[in-house]
């Protein structure tokens, strides 16, 4: 059981300092009240006097807190001892790798955080985050129950003509977003006209036609005005992540990471594509996590380990890295995956439809397990292709021209 010792009672330390200061309290409180200071001072006692007071009370209080604790101690025990026996384990493991004080207040907040429910011991907070989950209304018998009205605005029809007020709502049928422009009829038709933005498959359609109908009991007619952004409807995206590299340049301060990095495959980057116009890259290192190549690093000297990656991959999305000093530190360092890829997606306007991992065997790892929240997050189309590099180093930067070339197709 992992637990922080609390010191035995001390004897009071009396010093100059100490002395000085309390004879200094006194000078205060006779200074507040002038016309007083006479009665006041008679009432004062002697600095000799309060140290011995001191001394007395001191280890009093001390023995006081260590007894409270000492209970607090044997409350918690006792109340892990009412969980099943498969459950106590897995607690005690738990609690040896938990980020909270190993004090006897922080493990039986946990155990009863663990009792009501808040927290799942086989997947604790601080290693799993629970995945974000869109409100969706996969089938819907009325068109209120899938969108909500979210505004309107004046548009003119045609040219000249008064501005009418066109009616806006969003909703999720379970393939994403979905945003309606609701236009009233034009001048001899009776139709409405429903602009439809956003994830949706042509059962959809057909399905918002019919609960639109039916909710405004007249003729609606369904355009579609965007195009759906996957690779079989045509739409191209493409996301380069590399590994980052032993190689570095050694200049000082903060510097773009595509201008730090200095390794074969990163010099092989820059002469197939050095306007970045071929592909959104961004980059895996061992200290900054997952990065855009134009954030700005400073040199370091770390490895990725397989302990350090299977901690980026539990930590998922919301992770930010690098991690804090130390764990009294506030949860503010760096950057997390999930901000840094809906940066490069245009957070979701634009997903990537082909990506090329390129690294060694623990950096695709790690990638790879990134990749289904980069999906959950519709940063990357469901019907992606995935090209993974690895391979000798001259296998991988033939390979990385070869998939960069590709780009200039489109």
């Amino acid at each position: 059981m992992r637990f922080r010792k609390w010191p035995r009672p001390t004897a009071y330390e009396e010093t100059s300092r100490k002395r000085a200061a309390f004879l200094a309290k006194q000078r205060r409180e006779r200074d507040a009240l002038p016309l007083f200071a006479d009665v006041i001072a008679s009432g004062q006692h002697s600095v000799d006097e309060e140290m011995a007071r001191r001394a007395e009370w001191w280890p009093e209080r001390q023995q006081r807190m260590r007894d409270e604790r000492a209970a607090v101690w044997r409350r918690a025990r006792a109340s892990l001892f009412e969980f099943p026996a498969d459950t106590r384990r897995t607690i005690r493991r738990i609690w040896r790798t938990c980020p909270y004080p190993a004090d006897p207040y922080s493990f039986a907040d946990l155990l009863h955080q663990i009792r009501v429910g808040k927290v799942d011991p086989d997947r604790p907070p601080w290693k799993y985050h629970a995945r974000v989950q869109a409100r969706t209304t996969p089938n819907p018998q009325r068109f209120a129950d899938a969108f909500k009205r979210i505004g309107q605005r004046q548009v003119e029809l045609t040219p000249g003509a008064p501005p009418v007020e066109e009616r806006l709502f969003c909703g999720n049928l379970g393939n994403g977003l979905v945003l309606l422009d609701a236009r009233p009829p034009i001048e001899g038709e009776d139709a409405v006209t429903l602009l439809v933005r956003g994830a949706c498959t042509d059962a959809d359609i057909a399905l918002i036609d019919r609960l639109a109908e039916a909710a405004e009991k007249r003729p609606v007619k369904v355009v579609r005005v965007d195009v759906p952004q996957t690779r079989e409807a045509g739409f191209q995206n493409r996301l380069l992540i590399l590994a980052c590299s032993a190689t570095k340049r050694r200049d000082p301060g903060w510097i773009p990471a595509y201008e730090r990095y200095d390794g074969p495959l990163w010099q092989t980057w820059r002469t197939v594509d050095p306007d970045r116009r071929l592909a959104r890259v961004g980059f895996l290192s061992a200290r900054y996590g997952f990065r855009a190549v134009d954030s700005p690093i400073e040199d370091y000297d770390a490895r990725l380990t397989p302990d350090l990656a299977e901690r980026m991959i539990a930590g998922g999305m919301t992770t930010r890295w690098p991690r804090p000093p130390s764990p009294n530190k506030p949860d503010n360092y760096g950057s997390h995956p999930g901000c840094e890829i809906a940066s490069l997606a245009s957070h979701g306007a634009r997903p990537f439809t082909d990506v090329a991992l390129v690294g060694g065997g623990l950096y695709l790892q790690v990638m790879r397990g990134f990749l289904g929240g980069f999906w959950e997050m519709r940063c990357i189309t469901p019907d992606a292709r995935i090209t993974e590099i690895n391979a000798g180093i001259g296998i991988m930067r033939a390979r990385l021209r070869a998939w960069l070339e590709e780009g200039r197709a489109w």
